[in-house]
């Protein structure tokens, strides 16, 4: 269920498995049972256009973190980065590292950073992913878990339309694991990535007493003749698009998707200049699609017609009206399909394999746009990760 929150509470040490349920009920819509007492308004109706976090993310997060938006964590990164060593002074992040002949080409804010070393640009990517938040290990297998991890920095490199060359994979493993299960992972990694031609380089191994982290470093380079695409040139006039469809991925989507390496490279090529702007669905069609529109400058109309017809199989299943249903397409995330602005025609839209949402404006912010011209204004729900 989606619900507005008057009051969360949680109760500490109530079992390490706590958010990821948190996120499943929210998406199946089958309550919060168990995780820790949540009062509700009386006949408050389930919106698609309110905060999304599920309520335990909400206790936890005003719990544990003082600053409670990611974006705000974000700004604040870049703005150190830009820091010289001399008090008071800044520079672009983009600017020439002292004595290294190298220059940041894309700075903190994308799906990869860009390191430009002589003639050659190398991008690089990294996912770590938690027992309990992105898994369950009780649910998933070892062979599963490390193929997701996998998939979903290949997915970064499909967001920019780069070649994926290299993995590096991290491993704190918990004390119960045995050599086999550590071996069972990293089949699922390699197999992920060879299916991309990316081999696997190093990484690192550790043992603990808490629960299964897997990370994945990725290292890519541009295909010939085609640079690295951005999420922020997203220009007025361009229509949004995808390459399939969304919500319902807590159905099995968020552990099996493919990365969509190949269609990137193959739109990219395509389409050339006329491509303004690209990036992974991962948190929600509405947050990544705002963090596209505040790196743009830009605002964007959703046709609600639109977002109802690229609801996935599962996302219609789950849902019991409408409203329900598009509240699945904009905020459950981890759909892992790329999302673009671009000019081109219903044709070329087709003949890629592209579905049109919407459309990018000068406008402030995300509205939803009925058949009789209506609109509604579309917070960034999605996935908060603090």
């Amino acid at each position: 269920m989606h619900l507005t929150i008057l009051k969360s509470t949680i109760r500490p040490n109530r079992g390490r498995n706590q958010k990821g349920r948190a996120r499943r009920a929210y998406q199946t819509g089958e309550g919060l049972q168990g995780l820790g007492p949540v009062k509700i308004p009386a006949g408050h109706p389930p919106t698609a256009f309110k905060p999304a976090t599920p309520p335990l993310i909400l206790a936890i997060m005003s719990q544990t973190h003082p600053c409670q938006d990611e974006r705000d964590f974000v700004r604040w990164l870049q703005a150190r980065c830009r820091k010289t060593a001399r008090a008071g002074e800044t520079q672009p992040q983009s600017a020439l590292m002292p004595g290294t002949g190298c220059r940041v080409e894309i700075p903190i804010g994308d799906d990869m950073g860009g390191l430009a070393i002589g003639g050659d640009q190398i991008l690089v990517t990294a996912d770590m992913l938690l027992d309990g938040i992105h898994f369950d290990l009780a649910e998933h297998s070892p062979a599963a878990i490390g193929r997701k991890a996998a998939a979903c920095s290949l997915s970064d490199c499909a967001a920019m339309a780069v070649c994926p060359r290299g993995a590096i994979v991290s491993l704190a493993l918990p004390d119960r694991f045995s050599v086999d299960d550590a071996k069972a992972i990293m089949e699922g990694v390699i197999d992920m990535c060879g299916r991309f031609d990316c081999v696997l380089m190093g990484g690192d191994t550790t043992r603990w007493k808490h629960p299964l982290v897997v990370d994945v470093a990725m290292v890519a380079c541009p295909y010939p003749g085609i640079g690295p695409v951005r999420r922020d040139g997203a220009q007025a006039g361009d229509r949004i698009l995808t390459t399939g469809r969304l919500g319902g991925s807590i159905r099995g989507h968020h552990l099996s998707f493919t990365p969509r390496v190949h269609e990137a490279h193959r739109i990219a090529a395509a389409l050339g200049e006329n491509l303004h702007a690209m990036m992974d669905i991962s948190d929600g069609l509405a947050i990544d699609l705002d963090r596209m529109l505040e790196a743009s400058g830009k605002g964007a109309i959703l046709d609600r017609d639109a977002v109802l017809a690229v609801a996935s199989d599962a996302a219609n299943e789950i849902s019991r009206n409408d409203e329900d249903l598009i509240r699945h397409v904009l905020s459950d995330g981890e759909d892992y399909e790329l999302l673009l602005t671009a000019k081109l025609t219903d044709e070329e839209a087709e003949s890629l394999g592209l579905i049109a949402v919407g459309t990018i404006d000068e406008g402030e912010g995300m509205r939803l746009r009925d058949s009789q011209g209506h609109e509604t204004k579309i917070e960034p729900v999605g996935w908060q990760h603090f």
